[in-house]
């Protein structure tokens, strides 16, 4: 009998990565379809988010099959499924709002998919402590995500045909990776015979609900709000538009990458990890009360490496508290409901697109930071009684 490969975690990893390096080429042309389609931001933001309403059903369907019929059954289709979106997004060049659409949806679907299914089989493929599993799975599609938008913003900006190369590319990625993957040991269907549930009795209990769902929402719509809203406020000032926002959301969501050794290490029993999440949404959300105030491009920055760096410790903090409080039969399902409840944070800037020029946009950024500060309450408070809190220090 051969021995496991060890770095059977890393074809896992370079999947999940490609599958968000796809996912994510669509933000820094928002606004070149502003400009060049004429959509409004509305309608820009709308297909932002509307591609949560292919990925959260493909997460919570995706993520409890994997737990019985195995993580490459699920892993396998979302990474075709990645190649049929960015197909359909390239036949949205002309500005189509139904190509683009279902092409968002598509793109969603294979998120959804990879992302349950990727993170319980990196979880099981890592030996070493109970973070390592979390950490990977968030680095490889925090990278992917960072990727995506920093090479598409470039090629939109400086080089022919925007609306189809940086798809080209993120096909051509596919087709190098998609053997790797494939053929990567381990993942099959459980043999045991046990029923699984499609929901996990982890998600329901007030640990969960009060230290992890009460702030998940924040985990992608500080990402969301960024690279969505704060571009869009400072773009009568820029020169590049689409490659800026190109920069931002690799800024941020590298950030994001940078953040998780500090993420990993931070917490106690009485100041659990999301702690430091939250405190850096209300100093990103004070941040961008200034650039709604001055419109000043550079102000964007600041704003992207401290929400940037809330979205790592959030979502590494989330994934290690499901990891740990979920039985293992149950991974997938636990850790598909805390995803789903993180991409809520993407109808953000589609609300704000709204309620911005009614109500003024640093009064929805003030507003948001006491939210986020009178959620920090919740979860010490839960972190100082017993449970499994304790367990993850």
């Amino acid at each position: 009998m051969s021995a496991p490969d060890p770095r059977a975690w890393l074809r896992v990893g370079l999947g999940m990565f490609t599958v968000a390096f796809g996912a994510n080429l669509f933000a820094p042309l928002l606004p070149a379809y502003r400009a060049h389609a004429g959509l409004s931001q509305s309608q820009v933001t709308f297909l932002l988010a509307v591609y949560v309403v292919g990925l959260m059903p493909a997460l919570l369907v995706g993520g409890p099959l994997s737990d019985t019929r195995g993580r490459r059954a699920m892993m396998r289709p979302a990474l075709l499924l990645s190649g049929l979106g960015s197909v359909v997004l390239a036949f949205g060049a002309t500005g189509s709002f139904a190509a683009l659409s279902a092409g968002r949806l598509i793109a969603g679907a294979a998120t959804g998919l990879v992302m349950a299914a990727g993170a319980a089989w990196l979880q099981e493929l890592s030996t070493g402590p109970s973070y390592l599993g979390a950490r990977r799975a968030t680095v490889a599609l925090s990278l992917g995500f960072a990727g995506g938008p920093l090479m598409a913003g470039l090629i939109a900006e400086f080089l022919p045909r925007p609306d189809l190369l940086p798809y080209l590319v993120h096909l051509g990625l596919l087709l190098l990776i998609l053997p790797l993957v494939w053929g990567t040991p381990g993942g099959g269907a459980r043999t045991d015979g046990r029923r699984r549930r499609m929901l996990s009795r982890s998600v329901l209990s007030a640990h969960f609900l009060w230290t992890v769902a009460a702030w998940a929402p924040w985990g992608f719509g500080v990402v969301s709000t960024v690279i969505a809203t704060l571009t869009e406020l400072v773009d009568a000032h820029l020169t590049f538009p689409v490659a800026f926002t190109g920069l931002v959301a690799a800024v941020t969501l590298g950030t994001g990458v940078l953040i998780q050794p500090v993420a990993t290490r931070f917490g106690s029993d009485l100041v659990p990890p999301a702690v430091l999440g939250l405190g850096l949404v209300v100093a990103g959300m004070l941040v961008s009360v200034a650039v709604a105030a001055t419109r000043w491009p550079w102000l964007v920055f600041a704003a992207a490496v401290l929400l940037g760096a809330a979205y790592g410790v959030m979502m590494v903090s989330g994934l290690r508290e499901v990891q740990l409080t979920a039985p293992a039969e149950e991974l997938g399902a636990a850790t598909a409901v805390f995803y789903s409840l993180t991409y809520v944070g993407f109808f953000a800037p589609f609300a704000m697109s709204f309620l911005g020029p009614a109500v003024g946009y640093h009064t929805l950024f003030i507003v948001g930071a006491l939210i986020a500060a009178a959620s920090i309450v919740p979860v010490v408070r839960i972190a100082r009684g017993p449970g499994p809190s304790r367990r993850l220090r």
